[in-house]
């Protein structure tokens, strides 16, 4: 596909919800995922999941060439480091990857150039040198030998014994066959079980470990595609909302900020000002200090 006709891989992940001076932006700039069909996206924070994975396009289309750009746009406490993982994908099997260290900047986007890398493949068979598999030597015959033809000196025939032999001291296979394996395209439990359907309690792709969307409340779904989602929206619901009958809700249960509609604001600026799941207030010519508009 040429430079010119090739249409920017623009892509929104959210996340969590974001408006107005909440949110916080990456531009990525993406290379090494020639021949791919879809970019998986995910992040971790402190080692363990935070969102994701995410497929762009969700459906597959024309290979990629070139440079591909990417934006996410969420909310996210500023300053917070996170990281990122960016795998490269044909038929939805990972075989480039990336990942690096991102710190968003409230109310500004920050640009990444990034360089996916070839996953190496899965060592083959080799012996384990563990327990026989319980071959048996090789079938040599042992020598039967024959008496030597010489003559005694009392003229008679050397009463010599046969050669006895020494059967063959082949060594037997050393190990259990290795059972090879195969590529978990779902994801794994703890002990590395791969679960062959993914669901809200274990849902996630590519072989990495499966995510319980239910746990804090913020989703009831497993996608297609392998990520957390309330009802249809294809995502969790934001920080201090809570997915109820397929819908995000806001309330003083969950938002310790303010509540806008059925979003969850910080409740610290003069469109948005309020605190424990009360409604947003505008404080119009007043000033939000301590989540209260005053003068």
């Amino acid at each position: 596909m040429s430079r010119a006709s090739r249409a920017l891989l623009a892509l929104l992940l959210t996340a969590a919800v974001s408006c107005g001076d909440d949110s916080t932006s990456l531009f990525l700039r993406v290379e090494g995922a020639d021949g791919a069909t879809q970019l998986e996206l995910r992040g971790l924070r402190d080692g363990e999941p935070w969102f994701g994975p995410e497929r762009r396009p969700e459906q597959e289309g024309a290979p990629f060439s070139g440079e591909q750009t990417l934006r996410l746009r969420f909310n996210t406490p500023p300053g917070v480091p996170f990281e990122l993982q960016v795998d490269a994908l044909t038929n939805g099997v990972p075989f480039a990857r990336t990942r690096v260290e991102a710190t968003p900047r409230k109310g500004e986007e920050l640009e990444l150039r990034l360089t996916l890398s070839p996953i190496p493949d899965e060592p083959g068979p080799q012996p384990d040198g563990g327990t026989p598999d319980g071959g048996t030597p090789d079938g040599g015959t042992p020598d039967a030998g024959e008496p030597d033809g010489g003559t005694t000196d009392g003229g008679n025939p050397d009463a010599g014994e046969p050669d006895a032999g020494t059967p063959d001291a082949g060594t037997p296979d050393a190990g259990l066959p290795d059972a090879g394996g195969s590529v978990c395209t779902t994801c794994v439990q703890p002990g590395g079980a791969c679960v062959p359907t993914t669901s809200a309690r274990a849902c996630g792709g590519s072989g990495l470990e499966c995510v319980d969307c239910v746990a804090d409340g913020r989703a009831n779904q497993c996608t297609a595609s392998g990520a957390c989602s309330c009802g249809t929206r294809g995502t969790p619901c934001g920080e201090g909302e809570r997915c109820e009958g397929d819908t995000c809700v806001c309330d003083p249960d969950t938002c310790a900020g303010c509540c806008q509609g059925n979003v969850c604001r910080n409740g610290t600026t003069n469109d948005a000002c309020g605190r424990n799941g009360a409604t947003c207030a505008a404080c119009g010519i007043l000033t939000c200090r301590n989540s209260q508009c005053s003068l």
